[in-house]
């Protein structure tokens, strides 16, 4: 018997019983939406962790905190980020040192945080403006996307709505003299602005830094003022994070890496995913016991149909592909419409569930939350399992099929 036989023998059995064919696949569908929709939940919570996460960081990005002198603990140098420069896989290394100051501009005065950098080192870091360009020299700074937000006219609320590019600042810095135990004036800079860097992407976020050139350090860290670079290191690919973090906490280094931090919380969503797989494949499980219903009694009504096949001298295989192929059949609708099902849900859950964070919590969303995520290989998955289970229990009716005497099937004595 060709497959085009076995397709249209299976087409016309099942357009026989619609009713009862139709509320097998219907269970099938359920219960392949309940495990898609609870896998999806892990998925989604996944995703928005990790997207948070990420917000001003990168996955190349390692932050060296310290390192370690016996019991102690010593504060990283300049010769030490000098030092990482020189390895293997470092794309950039920033040393960035903060002061605190007030700058002026036409009558508009700010208190920001002052970013002493050098800008090679952080465009290959991966440092961007939304205009202008970076500074070449001392005598040039970028601000914030903000800064200009931050500027207020003197004894009044009044913000400065001009363009900030081109301008000349003046910047007086100010820092805390161990010495003296107080805080006292570290130097006066005039600078011009020369770029804005990119809007933060949260919007609760607000990018007011100063950033200046590293070449004019001197003249605002005075030597009784002691600072320490806040040292960040680039790996030229995330592959080379784990290792080359390995390599550092190996040598002493106090540090910190969003990469490692997510391949932690990975192994927790991966046992979480395979727990929620399996607690959806119990409803698929269930499902199963319609299929196994479904084809046992297709099999006692079309014993007649199975002794002529058998009288002509049908394969004991061929008549057990049939059933397996109409098995194959229920789940493989059934998994089609809990898929489309389950994306559908997904999308109005993703639609309605902040909206009802919003009315709980009295306040808005968090950005970007994502309650309900089906990747691809979930789907896979899903399908899979559903196709699968819908075989297994056709098997048993399948095999029960092959076994019916001629004679008695012919006589319908079964």
């Amino acid at each position: 018997m060709k497959t085009s036989d076995k397709l249209r023998f299976v087409k016309q059995n099942m357009a026989k019983n619609k009713s009862r064919i139709f509320m097998t696949i219907l269970a099938t569908a359920m219960g392949c939406t309940f495990l898609m929709m609870i896998a999806s939940v892990a998925f989604g919570l996944q995703r928005s962790l990790v997207d948070d996460m990420m917000q001003g960081q990168t996955l190349t990005e390692i932050q060296i905190h310290g390192k370690k002198n016996g019991d102690s603990h010593e504060a990283i140098t300049q010769a030490d980020a000098d030092r990482f420069k020189k390895r293997d896989g470092v794309k950039a290394v920033t040393a960035q040192r903060f002061t605190q100051g007030e700058v002026t501009l036409e009558g508009y005065k700010s208190s920001p945080s002052a970013i002493v950098t050098n800008f090679e080192e952080e465009t290959k870091a991966g440092l961007q403006l939304s205009e202008g360009r970076m500074p070449k020299n001392g005598t040039e700074a970028i601000v914030g996307y903000h800064f200009a937000q931050q500027l207020m006219k003197a004894g009044t609320e009044d913000a400065y709505t001009g363009s900030l590019l081109g301008k000349q600042i003046e910047f007086r810095a100010t820092g805390y003299n161990p010495a003296t135990e107080k805080e006292e004036s570290l130097g006066m800079v005039k600078l011009t602005i020369v770029g804005l860097t990119t809007k933060p992407d949260k919007e609760w976020l607000q990018s007011t830094e100063l950033y200046l050139d590293d070449s004019i350090q001197d003249r605002l860290f005075h030597k009784d003022f002691e600072t320490h670079p806040n040292v960040k290191v680039y790996a030229e690919s995330a592959d080379q994070v784990t290792a080359m973090s390995k390599a550092l906490r190996d040598e002493g280094y106090s540090l910190y890496s969003v990469a490692d931090t997510i391949k932690e919380m990975d192994l927790v969503f991966l046992i979480m995913k395979i727990g929620l797989i399996f607690v959806g494949t119990i409803a698929v499980l269930i499902a199963s016991i319609g299929i196994y219903n479904t084809m046992t009694m297709a099999v006692t009504e079309r014993s007649q149909d199975i002794g002529i096949m058998k009288a002509i001298g049908a394969n004991p295989k061929t008549i057990r592909s049939i059933f397996l192929l109409e098995s194959f059949g229920i789940g493989l609708f059934g998994a089609l419409i809990g898929l489309a099902a389950a994306y559908g849900l997904s999308a109005v859950i993703n639609a309605v569930v902040p909206i009802i964070i919003e009315s709980a919590l009295d306040g808005e969303a968090p950005e970007g939350f994502t309650f309900t995520y089906i990747p691809f290989s979930l789907t896979l998955v899903s399908v899979g399992i559903s196709l699968g289970v819908a075989v297994l229990s056709g098997m048993r009716p399948a095999a029960r099929a092959t076994r019916i005497d001629v004679l008695r099937a012919l006589r319908r004595d079964i």
